[in-house]
């Protein structure tokens, strides 16, 4: 049975804050199932409990002892690459901004500017990233487009 080294009173305390107030759930998971551990759950008991494999739970484990608190973060994971850069998001989010009613001329206003055909999906999911949804752009339409327009996206 693998166990984690005796934890400190500020590595316990450490892992309770992080095991109740961590904002990511999978962190809060991980410093629960090492809580687990150093309290003498075997690696098989918390493995069932979390419903995971016990190459997962040892990951966590050593994780742990190789990088503290770090470890339990998910790490960076390659992924498809944006179909916009940020440059025609921002064209798009302009375009939107100037006519929120027309989400298709904006669409059309991106394929001028900058060559790309991207779907109407796409367009949605930048809106969506930008923190404008399309009923937000119809409805600053009838607000006059009193709200203030986005200068770009939260990064």
């Amino acid at each position: 049975m693998k166990q984690i080294a005796p934890l400190t009173e500020v590595e316990q305390m450490t892992l309770t804050e992080a095991y109740h107030h961590h904002p990511t759930f999978r962190v809060r998971q991980r410093a629960h199932a090492l809580l687990l551990n150093h309290r003498g759950y075997s690696m098989a008991r918390i493995r069932e409990l979390f419903e995971v494999q016990h190459e997962t739970v040892s990951r966590w484990v050593q994780r742990w002892e190789a990088e503290g608190l770090v470890g339990l973060l998910d790490q960076e994971r390659s992924g498809r690459p944006p179909i916009l850069d940020e440059k025609a998001e921002q064209i798009l989010i302009a375009a939107v901004n100037e006519n929120p009613h027309q989400l298709k001329r904006a669409h059309d206003h991106l394929q001028e500017k900058t060559g790309q055909v991207v779907s109407r999906d796409t367009v949605k999911r930048v809106l969506k990233k930008s923190l404008m949804s399309t009923s937000v752009a119809a409805s600053l339409a009838s607000t006059n487009g009193m709200r203030p327009p986005l200068s770009g996206i939260v990064k």
